[in-house]
Order: C-alpha cells, then structure tokens, then sequence
C-alpha cells in the first residue's frame, strides 16, 4: 500500500484570509499582515519570508550595538538569498565573461 500524504490548503498557498480581510500568517507567534489582494498579499510575503523565519535571530544577536564581521556577511548573504528566492536576480552573474 502507497504511502501518501494528502495536501491540505498550506501546502498550496501558505498565508490565510483574516476576519478583517487580509491575508496573514502566524509566524514565530506573531501574526504577520500582508494586505488585501491576494497576488500582492502572496508577493509581499515572498519578499519578507527569508527575513521572518530565520534572519531576525541575527539582528537580535547584534541588537547590543557591537556588530562582528562575520556578523555583517551572514547579514548580507541572508539578504541576497533572499533576493535570489523572490527572483529578483539570478545565481549567475549577467555581465561576467570566462577567462581562458
């Protein structure tokens, strides 16, 4: 017998409507808002979705004032991943020639 996992409605798409008409989603126990169009409210929540489930850990970590270097890199490549999840570039670079 196969083993399957039926799909429930988060799997399909990951925010939920509120009461108060705009889509939502709990996250770290925090109910986040991103608005009420459905397609902005998806694009808006793309944007933010690397931020609020894993780079806050390290703006917290810095929130002392003191900011390593390795600190400030892990900072930057969080925000390019992101980028590059939402599609706002690519893992290649566009300009760059092979040097043979």
């Amino acid at each position: 017998m196969k083993n399957s996992k039926r799909k429930t409605r988060s799997d399909k798409f990951p925010l939920t409507l509120h009461p108060t008409g705009q889509y939502c989603k709990k996250i770290r126990g925090k109910i986040r808002y991103f608005g009420k169009d459905k397609k902005k409210a998806i694009e808006k929540y793309l944007a933010q979705a690397t931020y609020l489930h894993g780079a806050q850990s390290l703006v917290q970590k810095i929130s002392n004032g003191k900011m390593t270097l390795k600190q400030l890199c892990d900072l930057y490549l969080h925000y390019q991943n992101s980028r590059v999840f939402v599609g706002d570039i690519g893992l290649t670079p566009k300009n760059c020639t092979s040097i043979n």
